[in-house]
């Protein structure tokens, strides 16, 4: 082979290898967007069914521990402007080596708002060990309307879960 048929084919395994690399890395969050998806479809399908304060049926789950690395929302209140929720979770302190940030979205649908806390645990270098003690975090997200009628659900399992104003 020529010099140019090595390049050629270098580079066209180098792309190969960047695509797969891609694919693996972004699985899981093409995994929770259908986990999202699903859990607003649940909802809507009961909403259809029995109307305001329908309860969905949970999916059935295999195993132990976080689904995809979302936190379950324990409850939400509704500032005055209604399109502002400030949504309550455990999880880890926000400081030190041990801590961990939070980002957080609403993904919309008719009847229903669905709240997506996802943790970015701090990475700690070294062998000391953390403690697994949950402390009450808050995160707040923006609605595109006014929450109104609509149910608010977490994106652990789709449920919903009580809110305030």
């Amino acid at each position: 082979m020529t010099r140019k048929c090595w390049v050629a084919f270098a580079a066209s395994v180098t792309l190969v290898l960047a695509a797969l690399l891609w694919w693996m890395v972004t699985e899981n969050d093409r995994r929770l967007d259908a986990q999202i998806r699903q859990a607003l479809e649940r909802y809507e399908q009961a909403f259809a069914r029995d109307g305001v304060g329908a309860t969905p049926t949970p999916p059935r789950r295999e195993g132990y521990g976080r689904s995809l690395g979302v936190l379950s929302i324990e409850k939400v209140t509704v500032h005055k402007d209604g399109q502002t929720l400030t949504a309550e979770f455990v999880g880890a302190l926000s400081a030190g080596a041990c801590g961990a940030d939070y980002t957080a979205r609403a993904v919309e649908s008719e009847h229903a708002v669905l709240i997506v806390v996802e943790e970015h645990p701090h990475v700690h270098v070294g062998a000391r060990a953390c403690t697994a003690v949950g402390i009450l975090n808050q995160v707040t997200v923006r609605l595109s309307r006014p929450l109104g009628e609509r149910a608010v659900l977490e994106a652990e399992r789709g449920m919903p879960v009580p809110s305030t104003s």
